[in-house]
């Protein structure tokens, strides 16, 4: 297999791709830090995450493959996430949840972002996405240049038929995508479905709530 045509960089690195979307992001109300590798992500996100500050994440393969839980895990932070898989009764785990979501800094990925600036992401239950709208007090969003598509039926063919594939069949889940690889949405209901909530965050009122950290590889689903 032939290795994919790189896009043209500007001075500095950063790929036209993703200058054009820092452009289109901005106009949103959101802002854009490029970074070429997953090394170099992580340590942005660590330097503007204070010591002590309150953190949670939300499920994301693009973190794990760069490192960030891990250096999250051995950092001076108050991570919440740890505490929340450890809690037994059901009940009481959605609860913790829930005020997890309004966390001073969130940190999560992203399933597909538009050149024009639409970002869509899919979540089983919900706390994710609900923290991304508005529960969350700063929010990043780490994603490899793969995640980025032409518009927003590209946006949706792929939250659907890549990222939602991946994610159920890495679960383990029997949902029709899982076992054809192509989204039956008419046919896909109960608790597998993992696009059970979908958000479009089209723009952002609170000005440097939102920063998407876009990495110059092709990471997660």
């Amino acid at each position: 297999m032939e290795a994919p045509i790189q896009p043209p960089a500007l001075d500095g690195g950063m790929p036209q791709a993703v200058a054009g979307l820092k452009r289109e992001l901005a106009r949103r109300g959101i802002d854009l830090a490029y970074r070429a590798d997953g090394a170099s992500a992580v340590a942005f996100l660590l330097s503007r995450i204070p010591a002590g500050a309150t953190v949670m994440n939300g499920g994301s393969t693009t973190l794990e493959q760069i490192g960030f839980l891990e250096a999250l895990a051995n950092g001076p932070y108050d991570w919440l996430r740890p505490g929340i898989a450890a809690i037994a009764d059901p009940d009481e785990r959605i609860r913790v949840r829930r005020r997890a979501g309004t966390a001073d800094y969130f940190v999560g990925g992203i399933n597909a972002v538009t050149e024009a600036g639409e970002i869509l992401n899919a979540d089983g239950g919900g706390n994710r996405v609900a923290a991304y709208a508005y529960g969350a007090g700063k929010l990043f969003l780490v994603a490899g240049v793969n995640k980025i598509v032409p518009d927003i039926a590209a946006a949706f063919e792929r939250l659907r038929n890549v990222a939602a594939v991946e994610e159920c069949r890495h679960l383990g889940a029997s949902t029709p995508c899982a076992l054809t690889g192509r989204c039956d949405n008419a046919a896909c209901r109960g608790a597998d479905r993992q696009c059970g909530k979908v958000l479009i965050i089209e723009n952002e009122r609170i000005a440097g709530r939102i920063c998407v950290v876009m990495i110059g590889e092709e990471l997660g689903y």
